[in-house]
């Protein structure tokens, strides 16, 4: 089978939708099948350590840096190259990532060379509307308008969980196909994972328990929580260490709070980390704290599970659905206090930690790369039957 995918984000920018892409795309072609990416082009300096993926073929569109994140790229979807390789390349589907720029563009090459159009909802995009200017609840409003619109010529809506399911079919009213695929991560990286490597890297010393954090660093994903967690866990336990993959406009904000209460030697910053790296940091990590309520299925989480990693989240859309309570980790209430508690259960018992520890590696094997693909190949082979059929 022949797919293009359409995204609004590759690499070397690095998010849940683009290691989404990245996983399915690398779990597509070792079943044989071709992929094709249709992405923003980057910044020469952010392209110089990019190498695509064996195997898989990226089609870059002129970009530009978005005023209010300079680091993500927004694409120019203006190319009569891209309408002339559909035709040629004889593409079965299209499988679009966003809504917006080059889901827009994938929807019409779609609908003018006849070819089914799958979209996956990776994104609560109303819990964005900050990003946009004028007033929130319009914005919203507009936004929600303009999926329903969207949805029209989608012959199949992917949702990476049951909660988001239900959540399209609330706010949207659609009738559309919609089944359920959660992205999935590749099991066989964690067999190579220095648990070592984030101490060695960033000069932690080994007698710090390192508590960990990955995502990006912006206001939606709520890190200062975390750090407002942290101030309290370090009053009560000594010789712990919280350490903040990923970057992001918050990250500012965050250094100065923790330097405010001196913990320069407490706190790590890494930035942004390559995915192959991040498998590292996870093995290294005691614990997991993930304070986000914008995920729809939250793959953080369910990397730090395969890392043997328990997990402590607020009870949201994302986590809901991959963290058990009392059996791989904890869900708790949006509150700095109710982190706390969770997270201090586990580190002050050895026996707990264990038990959640073995039940997050179990949890992980539900997720591996090599189901959730044969599952994406299901819903393309159910939409190009259905098109047969109309």
């Amino acid at each position: 089978m022949n797919i293009a995918m359409f995204t609004d984000s590759y690499t070397p920018y690095i998010s849940g939708v683009v290691r989404s892409i990245q996983r399915f795309s690398r779990g597509l072609t070792a079943l044989g099948h071709n992929v094709y990416i249709f992405a923003p082009q980057y910044s020469k300096k952010q392209m110089a350590n990019v190498s695509e993926q064996d195997g898989i073929k990226v089609f870059r569109f002129h970009s530009f840096p978005a005023p209010t994140c300079p680091s993500y790229a927004l694409p120019i979807p203006i190319s009569l190259k891209a309408d002339r390789l559909i035709r040629t390349l004889n593409i079965d589907i299209i499988h679009t990532h966003s809504p917006f720029i080059t889901g827009q563009l994938g929807a019409i090459l779609a609908r003018r060379n006849r070819i089914p159009l799958v979209f996956t909802h990776h994104t609560l995009y109303q819990e964005y509307s900050h990003y946009l200017p004028g007033p929130q609840k319009l914005t919203k409003q507009m936004i929600t308008s303009y999926l329903k619109r969207y949805f029209r010529h989608c012959h199949h809506i992917i949702a990476p969980t049951e909660l988001v399911k239900d959540y399209i079919l609330d706010l949207y009213h659609i009738t559309n196909p919609i089944t359920i695929v959660p992205t999935g991560i590749d099991l066989s990286q964690y067999e190579m994972a220095d648990p070592d490597w984030l101490r060695h890297k960033y000069q932690i010393p080994k007698h710090q328990r390192i508590i960990l954090y990955v995502g990006r660093l912006s206001v939606e994903k709520s890190p200062r929580l975390i750090l407002e967690a942290f101030l309290q866990l370090n009053k009560s336990i000594a010789d712990l260490h919280l350490v903040f993959v990923g970057d992001g406009p918050e990250k500012v904000n965050l250094v100065k709070m923790a330097k405010a209460h001196g913990l320069e030697k407490q706190v790590t910053f890494t930035g942004a980390v390559d995915a192959k790296e991040v498998v590292h940091c996870y093995s290294g990590a005691e614990l997991f704290l993930f304070s986000s309520t914008t995920e729809t299925q939250g793959l953080v989480m369910i990397e730090a599970m395969a890392g043997g990693v328990p997990v402590v989240a607020v009870n949201a859309t994302g986590s809901s659905e991959s963290v058990i309570d009392g059996y791989n980790g904890f869900l708790t209430e949006n509150s700095t206090e109710a982190l706390v508690e969770k997270a201090e259960l586990i580190l002050t018992n050895r026996t707990l930690w264990q038990e959640l520890r073995e039940n997050a590696l179990k949890t992980a094997q539900l997720y591996s790369i090599e189901n959730t693909s044969r599952q994406l190949i299901t819903v393309y082979d159910q939409t190009l039957e259905q098109e047969k059929v109309s």
